[in-house]
């Protein structure tokens, strides 16, 4: 299933975020464990991405969403490949979350 990213880059640039990017995600790729300064989503596209945050991890899959607050240490591995959205916004007072649809 691929998703409508032009209508959920615009449901997240209404939200606030910016620098909403479209990125891939070849098979097993790997990225080590790291923190934004700012309040960070991701939401997987297509393809599954693990990722790992507070000791724990989950896969997440298509259309689920997933949020740091700034300083958040993660990490995130794509087995199978596919792609995800990301974005971020200076500020905001929610807890860490995820959402799986």
């Amino acid at each position: 299933m691929i998703l409508d990213k032009e209508k959920l880059i615009s449901q997240l640039s209404f939200e606030g975020y910016t620098d909403i990017k479209v990125c891939p995600l070849p098979p097993s790729t790997e990225t080590p464990e790291h923190t934004h300064e700012q309040y960070t989503v991701h939401i997987v596209l297509e393809g599954e991405l693990i990722i790992t945050w507070e000791g724990k991890t989950t896969i997440f899959g298509p259309e689920d969403r997933v949020e740091f607050k700034a300083g958040t240490t993660h990490k995130a591995k794509s087995k199978s490949g596919g792609s995800m959205i990301t974005g971020i916004k200076e500020e905001n007072s929610s807890p860490d979350l995820y959402t799986k649809l």
